[in-house]
């Protein structure tokens, strides 16, 4: 038997401002079953920069994130902008604000849902090798990063004892380590 999509009957929007666009579906799936409410979240695509700088150090950030109330180190990262070109220029974008670093032309890496259940967007990852410092960061007024760059051998210890753990960060890495041979 082959796999068909749920039948949406119809949908309320919950709530909707900048930060959220929930909105509660109706739904039949294929076999009759209603589920009924299904809540859906539609956010915008997003870009992340694996960034390797000209001598083979990896930039990351660390940042407060409100929703595991920790601290974390990521990747640069930040939603696509309707002035942007493409995802891989939307890339470059969020990799000169948040770090004030430019490099070579962004290898696209992967997309990824990153929760497929109840979001709506895809994150678009790229690597961006060549790095070099161009300027000082140009943080949004919410934006509060600290630049950290780490060695080859750094990197590997900290995806060895599980303290990268934002998940398409690490998805990212997982696909720039197919293709720079290794990381650490």
């Amino acid at each position: 038997m082959a796999i068909k999509p749920w039948i949406c009957n119809g949908s309320t929007t919950i709530i909707k401002d900048r930060w959220i666009n929930l909105h509660a579906d109706d739904c039949t799936l294929p076999n009759g079953t209603p589920i009924s409410p299904f809540y859906v979240n539609t956010l915008p695509d997003f870009v992340v920069a694996v960034a390797v700088t000209e001598s083979g150090d990896f930039i990351f950030v660390r940042q407060y994130r409100h929703g595991t109330r920790q601290i974390l180190l990521e990747l640069p990262a930040g939603c696509l902008e309707p002035t942007d070109e493409s995802a891989a220029s939307g890339a470059v974008r969020e990799l000169l604000e948040e770090t004030g670093y430019v490099g070579d032309t962004p290898v696209f890496l992967c997309k990824v849902a990153p929760n497929a259940t109840s979001l709506s967007n895809f994150a678009h990852c790229y690597l961006i090798t060549g790095c070099k410092k161009v300027r000082e960061q140009a943080l949004d007024a919410s934006e509060d990063l600290e630049v950290v760059i780490l060695s080859a051998g750094e990197l590997r210890m900290l995806l060895d004892e599980g303290d990268i753990i934002q998940a398409v960060h690490v998805a990212a890495l997982y696909y720039a380590e197919q293709k720079l041979g290794h990381i650490g």
